[in-house]
Order: C-alpha cells, then structure tokens, then sequence
C-alpha cells in the first residue's frame, strides 16, 4: 500500500472506519504520515419535554420517543440525563430505554442492532434527574458505525392511570472525527 500514489491512499482511508485508520497507521512511518488525525468530537441532542399517558391494560407500553440523528461515525460514549418523575402514586412502571438502529440496505424500515433498557431505571415517584453513561464496553455503543442512529424509547407501563413526565432530556454523544 505504501506504493499507491498519495491521493488514491487518501480516498481509500476516507471508507475506513477511524479505529481502522488508526490500526493502518501503525504500520509504518509511511502509513502514519498519510494517515488523518483522529480527534474526538461531542455531539449534543435534545429530546423534547413529554408527559404520557400508560394505556388501561398491559404492563408494557412503549411508545417512540424520538430518533436521534445519523451518527457521522464510530461512537466512544453516551451521556444522559433527564429530569423526570412517575405518576406520583401506586406502582411505578415509567422508564426510558435506548436502541441503536441501522438503516435497512434496502431502504425499508431499520433494524435493531442493540437496546439498553431501562436507561435510568425506574423513575421515581417525584421528579428527580437521572443521569447514566454508556461506554464502549455495551453494545449499544460499541456496535454503532457511521449511518446508524439512535432511537429513545419511553414507556408509562399499563394497568391504568399511569403517567410519565420528563424535561430536559439531554444525550452527549463522543464521537470520533477524522482531520485531514
């Protein structure tokens, strides 16, 4: 590979992903002369504030939250927070999850890679900020590439006259970012 002309190199490093760009340029001095900077960069997203209503029957009601946008690359780690709080009264059932989503290669609906649920465990009675980080060690993060996205799930649990409320809900995302 060290023969190819410099501009054929950089085009092909530009489909790699970065921890591969990083393995290539360890392989000689060459290599790691040619090769981008891989830097870390932080996304932020914001999920809008909600109040839902659980349906009278089931225990289990999910309901889409929102989808974040197209990762641009690899994923290091998730931060998350919300200020959130159950009904108030009798069982608490209210919960977040998360669900990395992979567009289907033919264009139809997305496929499930990998979910963390119960993202803050159970939300409590009154409010209260939860916040948890997710590393690249669970598979929601670790298997996220570049085109994938992330879809936020929220559940009031059934049975009747169960809510849930959330506000600020906060995702910081690190990502890695190659500079040519």
């Amino acid at each position: 590979m060290e023969r190819l002309d410099s501009v054929v190199l950089r085009n092909i490093i530009k489909f790699l992903d970065p921890g591969d760009v990083v393995r290539l340029g360890r392989t000689s001095r060459h290599m790691h002369a040619m090769i981008p900077r891989v830097i870390l960069k932080t996304e932020l997203w914001k999920g809008p504030d909600f109040h839902i209503f659980g349906p009278r029957r089931g225990h289990w009601a999910p309901e889409l939250y929102f989808d974040g946008p197209k990762l641009p690359s690899e994923v290091i780690e998730l931060q998350v927070s919300v200020l959130w709080k159950d009904q108030g009264w009798g069982n608490r059932k209210g919960e977040i999850y998360v669900m990395l989503m992979r567009p289907a290669a033919d264009g139809g609906e997305p496929v499930e890679v990998a979910t963390y649920r119960r993202l803050f465990g159970i939300a409590e009675h009154f409010e209260k900020e939860a916040k948890n980080v997710i590393r690249g060690d669970h598979p929601v993060v670790a298997k996220a590439k570049a085109g994938d996205f992330y879809r936020f799930m929220n559940n009031a649990g059934g049975g009747g006259g169960h809510q849930l409320e959330g506000k600020n809900f906060r995702v910081k995302a690190a990502v890695c970012a190659m500079v040519y």
